[in-house]
């Protein structure tokens, strides 16, 4: 793979609306989580962005802007950029399940050409419910 000199994490509108996206960001700034392989003295930039809300149509249209501003203001090129789906896309968690059009925005950003990963923040808490038995309780 090129070495990535570009991260765009996309979460959940829905999510988006009582999240600030804190987690997912210190995960990426400490290389932990979904990050984890990345080198932890790269010098990448980080961009967040929102699905625009169910289906996630909007991600097709925000991915294509993204990629004309790389492309007019800066020498970085779209393969040394990764997407994130964030761990409230693809991940189940006692917030909720994950986003029943997940397959559908993979798609979105596959039109792209955009190499894309799975994960952000991986809050332990979330992780002891899944391995625990499935069921997620609100303590």
């Amino acid at each position: 793979m090129t070495e990535v000199k570009f991260v765009v994490v996309l979460q959940c509108h829905i999510v988006k609306e009582r999240c600030s996206g804190f987690f997912c960001e210190n995960s990426f700034w400490k290389r932990e989580g979904g990050f984890a392989d990345y080198d932890p003295h790269a010098t990448m930039r980080y961009i967040n962005m929102t699905c625009g809300g169910c289906c996630g149509k909007a991600t097709h249209r925000k991915l294509g802007n993204f990629l004309k501003q790389l492309e007019n203001n800066t020498d970085i090129k779209p393969e040394e950029t990764v997407l994130h789906f964030s761990s409230c896309i693809c991940q189940e968690s006692f917030h909720g399940p994950k986003c029943p059009h997940y397959d559908y925005l993979k798609q979105l950003v596959e039109r792209h050409n955009i190499p894309w990963r799975e994960g952000t923040a991986l809050s332990e808490l979330a992780q002891k419910r899944r391995d625990a038995d499935g069921h997620w309780h609100k303590d």
